[in-house]
């Protein structure tokens, strides 16, 4: 390690595996968090030796070799910029984790919608042949937290914007971006800060590389390596049949990458029994249970209006669909034509209930407000017709009402089971 004092922004999940992992390094660590800390979040600090400061951040940060943003941490942050005028390396945990990790290859997927299908897809694929691949970040385990585990093993990796953006030497030898939406303006500032982030996936790749990309995004960028249309790709014989457009597509992505990490694939593929399990991931189109006739769908990863408008298209007939957290301000013009095609009624949750009102007002479509899941479900089984879905599938972020979106969908869960039992 070229550094021996190191800050870390924000005490998160990042923020706790990165001290877990550099504190063995004996390195002088310090953390800053914008919120006040618990007694728990202080105790593990003083276990790890790491000085900390709470309730906002300071200059203190800058006496610093190394800056470690968490991911959300915004780029504007006034701290940030300040170090980056004194050249202080500011470097995200994937590059930090890139850099200390010695796997036997690096397969990266980013994308506004379909990363972790895709990439618990290319761990399915990997093992299924024989491997024994480690599916880590944005997914929900560190990539730092398992630079030990992934030596001489495929280290497969989701990548966010938010991780991406302060990467430097990251260089992924088969890179996946899936597709590309408006998203995270809020933390970008602008659709071109956002393109740009997401570009650094490729930006270190080279001559042997792989980039797997839709045709739209072939087509703005200049990809050093390989390119690879995963759209256009056939799948093995019997894989993917009767499943809907979006998962075929995350499907094809990850044969490509994983073809592309082991080319012996290509002859002998797995079998898709082998596979097929990691096709269908918690809160994303799951079917949570059906009540005196009315399916539930639990889509809370839905957290944007990108992968709102892929749920609706992806299910047949009438919706009545649960909507709303804290919405993002742009690119739901993009609901607009899935909105007015599919849903017949609306319930809305969470911050943006007014939002969501007006342009569900424009539209036609009638709409009222719930108070909490329990009462979006009994709202929206009201409101449902034999033949109708209930689809909980926000369009927002949960941080609003909920810890994340698992936690949103965990919540739905537990409703629909009173529901049921009533």
């Amino acid at each position: 390690m070229p550094f021996s004092k190191v800050t870390i922004l924000g005490l998160g999940r990042t923020g706790r595996a990165l001290i877990s992992c550099l504190s063995r390094f004996g390195l002088s660590l310090f953390l800053s968090e914008a919120r006040r800390l618990s007694s728990e979040e202080r105790a593990f600090l003083e276990e790890h030796g790491v000085a900390w400061e709470e309730g906002g951040h300071t200059e203190r940060i800058l006496s610093a070799e190394l800056i470690v943003p968490s991911p959300g941490v915004t780029p504007y942050l006034p701290v940030l910029q300040e170090a980056l005028s004194r050249k202080i390396p500011i470097w995200s945990e994937i590059e930090l984790s890139f850099r200390v990790a010695r796997p036997s290859i690096v397969i990266a997927v980013t994308g506004t919608n379909g990363k972790s299908t895709v990439c618990q897809l290319i761990g399915a694929i990997l093992r299924a042949a024989g491997e024994e691949p480690v599916v880590a970040g944005n997914i929900g385990r560190p990539a730092i937290s398992t630079v030990d585990e992934a030596r001489g093993r495929p280290w497969v990796l989701e990548v966010s914007s938010y991780q991406l953006e302060w990467t430097e030497n990251f260089r992924p030898q088969v890179a996946v971006w899936l597709n590309f939406a408006p998203d995270h303006l809020d933390h970008h500032g602008t659709l071109a800060h956002y393109f740009a982030a997401k570009a650094r996936v490729l930006a270190r790749q080279g001559e042997g590389d792989v980039a797997i990309l839709p045709a739209e995004l072939i087509s703005r960028l200049s990809p050093r390596g390989r390119v690879v249309d995963y759209p256009q790709a056939v799948l093995p014989p019997g894989w993917g049949e009767g499943e809907p457009s979006h998962l075929l597509f995350d499907l094809k992505a990850a044969w490509c990458a994983a073809q592309a990490a082991l080319p012996e694939l290509t002859r002998a593929p797995p079998r898709y029994e082998e596979v097929a399990p990691a096709l269908h991931q918690p809160h994303r189109l799951e079917l949570v249970g059906e009540f005196l006739g009315i399916p539930f769908i639990n889509d809370s990863k839905a957290t944007n209006p990108h992968a709102t408008a892929a749920a609706l298209k992806a299910i047949p007939g009438p919706i009545v669909l649960i909507l709303g957290g804290r919405h993002k301000g742009v690119g739901y013009e993009g609901l607009w034509g899935p909105l007015k095609e599919k849903v017949r009624f609306c319930i809305l949750i969470g911050e943006s209930k007014e939002f969501f009102s007006g342009l569900l007002g424009r539209l036609g479509i009638p709409c009222e407000p719930a108070r909490d899941p329990l009462d979006a479900l009994r709202r929206a089984y009201a409101r449902a017709r034999p033949g109708d879905t209930v689809l909980l599938s926000p369009a927002c972020a949960s941080f609003d009402q909920f810890r994340d979106y698992s936690h949103r969908g965990e919540e739905f869960r537990a409703a629909f089971g009173q529901l049921s039992r009533a």
